[in-house]
């Protein structure tokens, strides 16, 4: 198989994998926000916020390595497997036995036992087998399709069953630690690889985990930074409701856009080692980025109050205008998380973790500085701030490859005009005394119609470029799957 058709089928499965696990964990919130309290995720959310941050300062990077590195066997492998062991279970020990520390910086003792159960994602996710990493390299993701399904299944289960008979939110705590464990499990039974403990040339992998230990840390700052400023400085009823709404925001692009991109490493390592890689490559994942997250978060931003009755109930409704707030953070998230992933393949971290600590510093000294403001007021910062940061990660990002020409902002600005237009037509048509699921389904369905055929007609209108006319040829292959 080509190339282009192992990335499209790896697309493919990752992409179905997380539809599947998107629609469990929708369903789970649907229940859990209407069992548990705002307070009760304010507590889940310190526990993931601290345990979270330790498992980045223990992630060496393994999976990377052996993915974007040239050549690969046994010795190597297993070196980045044992590494992987030693680092995070260091690290496991050191956040366990600092756990009352921990819950006390916070300023909320109750979370030192929930915190130190939580704490185990720090060492099961280390004993997987290494064989998967092969799999992630050849871009064979049939496999981690079948594993990563059925562990969602098994947790999504266990916390229905907990939040059920027990109506606590030790539900939530046990299922985020069975997703660490299960595809560890499962794992050995489908990878017929055997590792074993050794530190053969260990150098080089230890000079490439140390950025990648530095840029997780810096990007884990970068993207909960604010949590951490929330979960300090407000009461545990505001921190459950910006994390709720923060992660309903980002989970189409946590759960879905994201995740179905993890191939864009092994492609651009692939096309980067064969010196065939060209500018419109990237342009025509972007263009196709972008044609999903721009009508998302329009459609999150203006029916924020009926998508959050829907997922979270009449408890959450009061504050929804956060959410509406937070939907727009998708867009500078994937296109960073696009551009970061051609130059890790071209083996530069050290630019990224450069560029995110500088960034990091700034936006979090300016949070600190309004943290005593409204929640509103916070959260429409934040969203200022990773915009901003972003076009000056674009600034630098042409300024070493000069692979954009100024052409290509109109194609990118495609679908913004396509979703301005679309959410007019909607905006002029609303109807307010309808009611609101009615609204919500009715209102969405005509704006993504109106979307698509606005954005298929002006990409049709510039199809001599040829980013556009490859555009034309996907949307033709998808018309005619969907007759199949």
């Amino acid at each position: 198989m080509s190339l282009t058709g192992k990335t499209l089928t790896s697309v493919m499965y990752t992409g179905t994998t997380k539809v599947v696990q998107r629609g469990l964990g929708m369903i789970s919130m649907l229940i859990l926000a209407r069992i548990l309290t705002p307070e009760d995720f304010g507590l889940v959310s310190i526990c993931t916020l601290a345990v979270f941050l330790f498992n980045s300062l223990s992630d060496v990077g393994a999976k990377q390595f052996i993915v974007s590195t040239k050549e690969v066997d046994k010795d190597t492998l297993n070196t980045a497997w044992t590494l992987n062991i030693c680092i995070k279970f260091c690290i496991w020990l050191i956040f366990f036995y600092f756990t009352p520390h921990v819950a006390d910086f916070l300023g909320k003792a109750e979370a030192e036992t929930p915190l130190r159960f939580l704490s185990i994602i720090l060492i099961v996710g280390c004993l997987g087998n290494p064989g998967v990493w092969l799999m992630s390299r050849d871009l064979n993701y049939k496999p981690l399709f079948k594993i990563d399904v059925a562990s969602k299944i098994i947790s999504f289960a266990t916390v229905l069953l907990i939040a059920y008979f027990e109506k606590t939110y030790w539900a939530m705590l046990v299922g985020l630690v069975l997703q660490y464990f299960l595809p560890c499990i499962f794992s050995h039974f489908i990878c017929d690889y055997r590792p074993r403990f050794q530190l053969t040339n260990i150098s080089k992998q230890v000079t490439f985990s140390k950025w990648v230990i530095a840029n997780s840390i810096v990007g884990y700052a970068k993207g909960e930074g604010d949590s951490i400023l929330v979960a300090k400085y407000f009461s545990l009823e505001m921190i459950g409701i910006y994390t709720m709404f923060k992660n309903l925001s980002n989970m189409p692009l946590v759960q879905l856009i994201s995740p179905a991109t993890d191939p864009l490493l092994a492609t651009f390592s692939s096309t980067i080692r064969k010196n065939d890689f060209q500018p419109y490559q990237l342009n025509i994942v972007l263009l196709l980025l972008l044609s999903l997250v721009v009508p998302l978060a329009s459609v999150m931003a203006y029916f924020n109050h009926e998508i959050v009755l829907l997922f979270l109930g009449d408890n959450w409704g009061e504050h929804a205008y956060i959410f509406s707030i937070l939907a727009f953070m998708m867009v500078p998230g994937i296109l960073f998380k696009t551009l970061s992933e051609y130059i890790l393949a071209e083996g530069g971290y050290k630019p990224i973790v450069y560029f995110q600590t500088c960034m990091t510093i700034i936006s979090l000294g300016f949070l600190y500085s309004i943290v005593g403001s409204d929640l509103k007021e916070f959260s429409i910062s934040r969203v200022i701030i990773s915009f901003a940061s972003l076009f000056i990660f674009v600034i630098y990002f042409q300024y070493r490859y000069r692979f954009f020409k100024f052409s290509d902002l109109f194609l990118f600005f495609l679908p913004v005009f396509s979703s301005i237009f679309a959410m007019y037509i909607i905006y002029i048509l609303d109807d307010l005394t309808l009611n609101w699921l009615v609204r919500l389904v009715f209102g969405c369905g005509l704006f993504f119609l109106l979307y698509a055929i606005l954005l298929v007609a002006l990409i049709y209108m510039n199809k001599r470029r040829y980013e556009c006319s490859l555009f034309l040829s996907y949307v033709t292959a998808l018309r005619r799957y969907v007759k199949i």
